[in-house]
């Protein structure tokens, strides 16, 4: 099927015009902000902690305002980068899918007659021209106005989570590190066998789904044949392999959320390392739960 716009490059933003790379440029800069929440949250609370654990310390009016203005700073710039992530990257996906949509259909419009002669029955019905535009598209628009900014938000908040780590309790930070890759490796690998997973279930999917189709589509003559039971045994069958599929990725999906468990032995690994610190280097309690709770937050 030939393309309108053949000069255009290939990848997911083919269709982003200079407006909408602006966007695009505003959401990441929202993402990154929307990232920031916890590691500077936890930052203000870390001289929080600081005040309220020491006994010399004179906990004030004024000392309590100074600390929740600064709360509310954090919680100002993080609504303020939440909205703006939220408005560019859906702006953006709508704009792009919708010029999608009407390439897309414009590509279908003009091919010649012979190419819908020469498809296999069923693939160029109205129907799959309509549901293809509608399915991969929103898949698209869920991708740009969804996925790609809570990535990117996600990022940040394991960057920062980790600078900030550093910065309060550098020695904590550096014992605790490898757990964030113990975090890290249990979600990527089952991640991407779940996702393998997924797109084998889609395969099996659109199996069974064209068997129900061609049934329905010439449903007088599997009547007349009595083919009632064959098609729905091709159907049970088509579904077993999709069931067996489901059962793999459950176990993969139960098997990554019980890897999380690490985090608990990561807290009492943490405990000791902050209780030594604390006792022995003088370091600051509060500055050493932060520390520790960022890494934490991090590498989730």
């Amino acid at each position: 099927m030939e393309e309108s716009g053949g000069d255009k490059k290939d990848g997911l933003f083919r269709y982003a015009e200079g407006y909408d790379k602006l966007l695009m440029f505003f959401g990441t800069l929202g993402s990154i902000g929307d990232g920031l929440q916890i590691p500077l949250m936890m930052y203000v609370l870390s001289d929080v902690i600081n005040i309220y654990g020491n006994r010399d310390a004179k906990v004030t009016n004024s000392t309590v305002d100074k600390y929740s203005l600064r709360l509310l700073y954090v919680a100002i710039l993080v609504g303020l980068s939440a909205f703006v992530e939220g408005l560019c990257w859906a702006r953006t996906a709508e704009r792009q899918t919708s010029r999608m949509r009407l390439e897309y259909l414009k590509s279908v419009l003009k091919q010649d007659v012979a190419f819908f002669d020469t498809q296999e029955a069923g693939s160029s019905t109205t129907y799959q021209v309509v549901s293809t535009i509608s399915a991969d598209s929103n898949t698209i628009q869920i991708t740009i106005g969804e996925k790609i900014p809570n990535c990117i938000a996600y990022l940040s908040s394991f960057f920062f989570c980790h600078a900030f780590a550093f910065a309060l309790s550098w020695r904590l930070t550096l014992a605790a590190l490898p757990f964030s890759v113990m975090f890290l490796v249990p979600a990527l690998g089952f991640g991407k066998h779940m996702m393998d997973v997924a797109m084998a279930m889609v395969a099996s999917y659109g199996t069974a789904g064209s068997i129900a189709e061609q049934a329905i589509s010439s449903i007088r003559t599997v009547y007349s044949y009595v083919g009632e039971n064959q098609t729905l045994y091709q159907f049970s069958k088509a579904l077993q392999k999709t069931m067996e599929l489901g059962i793999k990725q459950g176990l993969a999906r139960g098997l990554m959320l019980g890897s999380m468990g690490i985090i608990y032995v990561s807290w009492a690994f943490q405990a000791w390392v902050g209780s030594l610190l604390v006792t022995k280097h003088n370091e600051k309690g509060g500055d050493v739960f932060v520390a520790g709770f960022n890494v934490l937050m991090g590498g989730l």
